[in-house]
């Protein structure tokens, strides 16, 4: 007796994320993601889900298969944010042993609020670890068709990215005091002027 399975191949699945964690990726610091456990070799794009007090399902990432400390697998360039500390493995890092590299970024133009993942997606709750991603999800939102952030895999290298000729940047905090800062910078920026102005 032969059965037919039609069991789904899940590609897409959703993890949750900590905005810093998050900005560190953005801003090309951080280019591996890392987890305490496998994803499935079928996975190939992983939606982030930031967790409160955003609460929304915001980013998509195209990632390689796991790569670990064991035998087999060469150690991971030392090129972003957490990429020594894997290779070292110390005792902050013994449990985490898999890292994704992240070979793109897309920024959902509407992202999906935790009411709305389980309203309309069937989630039970916010994502505390892997889920797949709902088949309607993937029906409504094209991933490809999002804003892109990260250069792909379509023959383009991302070492532009990953490489900034810059310094590495802080994570962005779109906060208050930051602001006031932003703005007592500019207003300096143009007293000084102002001033070499008269000078002159």
């Amino acid at each position: 007796m032969s059965t037919n399975s039609k069991t789904p191949v899940r590609e897409d699945a959703i993890l949750p994320m900590k905005n810093d964690a998050m900005q560190l990726i953005l801003q090309g610091v951080k280019n591996y993601e890392f987890r305490s456990y496998l994803i499935a070799h079928t996975v190939h794009r992983v939606w982030f889900y930031l967790n409160a007090p955003l609460s929304h399902l915001a980013y998509i990432c195209e990632i390689d298969p796991a790569r670990t400390r064991k035998g087999g697998d060469p150690p991971l360039p030392e090129d972003g944010v957490g990429n020594k500390e894997f290779n070292e493995g110390s005792a902050d890092w013994a449990r985490i042993g898999y890292a994704y590299r992240i070979r793109s970024l897309y920024k959902l133009r509407h992202p999906i609020h935790l009411r709305d993942l389980k309203a309309r997606y069937g989630l039970k709750g916010a994502p505390r670890s892997l889920v797949y991603a709902p088949p309607k999800i993937l029906a409504d939102v094209a991933w490809n068709d999002q804003e892109r952030i990260i250069p792909g895999s379509a023959g383009t290298s991302l070492d532009s990215y990953w490489h900034p000729k810059a310094g590495v940047p802080k994570p962005i905090k779109s906060n208050s005091s930051d602001l006031k800062r932003k703005r007592r910078y500019s207003t300096e920026s143009i007293d000084l002027k102002q001033r070499n102005k008269q000078v002159g």
